[in-house]
């Protein structure tokens, strides 16, 4: 008999509605969030919170909580990534990506939340309830946090296009004879 809260003991070969929804979520958040990051004023010691920025770090925060939400239901329903039907270096760059992308959005929001609190923005939650500051003031690990949350988050979007293109390459190039075919199916919808 097994738990009713055990993962399956294999991985399905497609998304369920629910990571389906849960990775387009991420993604709508996402392109708000890189607007967000182009309209930011230079952050700076004191440098008082305006819509933008709070905006900013709400989109982070909700980032952070639909990727929570996404990686439990990944572990409960745990997907093959890449199928058999590519070569092995393929399999393993998919699940390599699909790692780089759990950790990068899972951290980003907290490097990002400590290099406010170091530069004492405050991070306010639908600009009404203070958050806790990560670091103090001035505090130089969370002054490195925010120069490594910049530079991830610009090369989580180079990743991100390559992402895009490589999926769009399995379902133009290698369509019907791919294991990423039925995986995300709404590139079906976008592209017809």
């Amino acid at each position: 008999m097994t738990s009713r809260s055990a993962p399956p003991a294999h991985p399905a070969d497609s998304y369920d509605a629910t990571a389906r929804a849960l990775h387009w979520t991420v993604a709508a958040l996402l392109a708000c969030q890189f607007a967000t990051a182009l309209l930011l004023p230079h952050i700076k010691m004191d440098t008082p919170l305006d819509t933008t920025i709070n905006l900013h770090f709400n989109l982070g925060l909700a980032i952070l909580v639909v990727m929570a939400i996404r990686l439990a239901h990944r572990w409960r329903h745990p997907v093959r990534v890449a199928g058999g039907a590519g070569p092995a270096w393929e399999s393993a760059l998919a699940n390599a990506t699909h790692r780089l992308f759990y950790a990068i959005l899972l951290i980003g929001p907290f490097l990002g939340w400590a290099a406010a609190s170091a530069h004492a923005v405050p991070v306010r939650l639908l600009g009404v309830v203070d958050l806790p500051a990560l670091a103090p003031r001035k505090a130089p690990w969370a002054l490195l946090a925010g120069d490594i949350h910049a530079w991830t988050m610009w090369s989580l979007l180079a990743l991100l296009g390559v992402h895009a293109a490589a999926a769009l390459y399995h379902h133009l190039a290698r369509r019907g004879r791919d294991y990423v075919e039925g995986k995300l199916v709404f590139i079906d919808a976008a592209i017809e």
